[in-house]
């Protein structure tokens, strides 16, 4: 297998809440089944952590994820490519036809 682009949402799939202050994103609950997860794909693949956090929330996201251990080889607020996304909103294309 080649080497994929995973993009890793972080409010609601690597943290539970949604974060909206720094405060918000420094105390967020991490979801460790998920971490485990990332660690166990980073080797083999690329790791973009996305949100739609705003810049200003960016410093605190960044240290979270130290604070969590979470490895990742970029991060981004804007929406980047990828083969694989990975959201807590995210629907199927099935599920959108099928409504």
């Amino acid at each position: 297998m080649s080497r994929q682009i995973y993009a890793i949402d972080l409010d609601g799939t690597l943290c539970k809440e949604v974060c909206w202050t720094p405060e918000d994103c420094l105390k967020a609950t991490p979801v460790q089944k998920m971490i485990d997860r990332v660690l166990e794909l980073y080797s083999e693949h690329f790791i973009l952590i996305f949100t739609a956090r705003r810049d200003h929330l960016i410093p605190a996201s960044l240290e979270w994820l130290r604070r969590n251990n979470i490895k990742y080889h970029a991060i981004s607020n804007q929406k980047s490519p990828a083969d694989v996304y990975v959201d807590d909103r995210a629907i199927t294309f099935e599920e959108f036809l099928n409504g």
